[in-house]
């Protein structure tokens, strides 16, 4: 299925759940909107892999959209399921199907990779502390990172008012990006099963590959399938 069919069959316009394989190429750190409310955390990432032309996309990570803290997130230091291998994935953006014959679809409620009460029931951290868990690992050293969320690109016109390409328009970004890069269990007009986001941070070497992993979701989620449906 080419990914204009999945953008229709699943999103909102122009957008495709898939999983992206890059390099981080600059730390732009959190940023916050006065007018919404919003902060993000932001990076910049090139999917340069071998035999192909490199691609740079934006990552935006939700870690506030109120004043008060409101976003959960729980992270390991070393991530491995025997039947979840990222490694295996290519560079650039892979669309996967939002079901559950996608072995690489995450749902974190009916296929968990990990206990999900451990981030459902944990305490939501404000912009600040999430920022300072994420630079650990980004802010230097221009690690791989596999991302999970959905895609979008200017080539769909989303509406102007998207946060990514405002940042296109504004600030020289790029047009492309991956965003929702958290639990998207019956959030907004997302919400559906086998499209949870998450971030993978590689360390290690090419011998030993390790995974920082990254889990994010909103306070008013809740760790039960039947809240879901």
């Amino acid at each position: 299925m080419d990914e204009e069919t999945l953008a229709s069959s699943r999103f909102s316009k122009g957008k495709i759940y898939g999983v992206l394989r890059a390099q981080v190429t600059s730390d732009n750190g959190e940023y916050h909107s006065d007018k919404s409310k919003m902060t993000h955390y932001n990076l910049i990432t090139t999917d340069d892999g071998p035999n192909q032309m490199p691609e740079q996309y934006q990552i935006n990570i939700d870690i506030q959209s109120r004043d008060a803290p409101n976003v959960k997130c729980v992270s390991f230091d070393s991530f491995s399921i025997d039947n979840f291998q990222v490694s295996d994935l290519p560079y650039g953006f892979t669309p996967l199907r939002s079901d559950s014959d996608e072995p690489m679809a995450i749902d974190l409620v009916r296929k968990p990779l990990f206990d999900v009460n451990l981030l459902t029931q944990s305490t939501a951290l404000s912009a600040d502390e999430i920022a300072t868990k994420l630079d650990n690992y980004l802010k230097e050293g221009n690690p791989n990172v596999i991302v999970f969320g959905t895609k979008y690109d200017d080539g769909y016109h989303q509406p102007e008012k998207h946060y990514g390409l405002q940042r296109a328009a504004k600030q020289q970004k790029p047009s492309r990006g991956i965003d929702d890069v958290h639990l998207n269990q019956n959030i907004g007009n997302d919400g559906s099963a086998y499209q949870d986001g998450a971030l993978f941070i590689e360390t290690g070497d090419s011998d030993q590959k390790n995974y920082v992993v990254f889990f994010f979701c909103f306070a008013n989620q809740c760790g039960s399938e039947s809240n879901y449906d």
